[in-house]
């Protein structure tokens, strides 16, 4: 046997190591080794999650808002596109008086004694009928003239006043009156007449 040579050893007594009391075995520090990876690493876990949270609602909250905005500008197109409709419709409106409209108007006239502004309202070749006159008054001359005879017998306090306008359709109106003195009813004075107008440029004027 040389020095140092363990051949004579038996291999029983040299696969264990002396256990003393106290000392803990390889295999359970092994163990608890293995055990404490997760351990180590399960507070990192927890120190990671509430940041991941935190970016997860920003990037939700930012989602939402890009969202809202969205919704936002579209509501105000709609909106811009809706009152720009309804303001051409208004100015529509006003650029074309309807018949009912001009009526009024014509008659706002004659109370007036606004003979100038009058012509405005009547045709070239307006004709008018009355049961009064055994024959129609043809021709704007002819018609101006009859109204600046009924504003002179008039007088000054005698006033149309309408009861009711309708307008059956877009050229035709139709009007109930009575005359009033100083805004007391005359009594006989009622009538009604109807209006037949007709398009001269941008305007309505009466044609019968």
């Amino acid at each position: 046997m040389f020095p140092g040579s363990h051949s004579s050893i038996p291999r029983k007594k040299m696969a264990g190591a002396p256990n003393f009391s106290g000392q803990i075995p390889r295999q359970a520090i092994c163990f608890n080794n293995t055990m404490s990876r997760p351990l180590l690493s399960s507070p990192l876990i927890i120190t990671k999650s509430p940041q991941l949270m935190q970016n997860n609602m920003k990037k939700m909250k930012h989602g939402l808002c890009l969202i809202s905005q969205a919704r936002n500008d579209t509501f105000k197109k709609r909106r811009a596109t809706l009152l720009k409709s309804l303001e051409d419709d208004v100015s529509s409106t006003l650029g074309s008086l309807s018949a009912s409209d001009m009526i009024e108007q014509f008659y706002a006239c004659i109370n007036d004694k606004k003979l100038k502004e009058l012509e405005s309202y009547i045709s070239k070749d307006c004709c008018l009928e009355d049961c009064s006159f055994p024959y129609p008054i043809q021709g704007k001359k002819e018609v101006l003239q009859f109204y600046r005879q009924l504003i002179a017998g008039m007088g000054t306090n005698v006033k149309f006043h309408i009861d009711h306008i309708c307008e059956d359709q877009k050229f035709t109106a139709g009007v109930n009156w009575h005359l009033e003195w100083k805004r007391i009813p005359i009594p006989f004075t009622r009538g009604c007449s109807f209006y037949e107008c007709i398009e001269d440029g941008e305007k309505l004027v009466i044609k019968y």
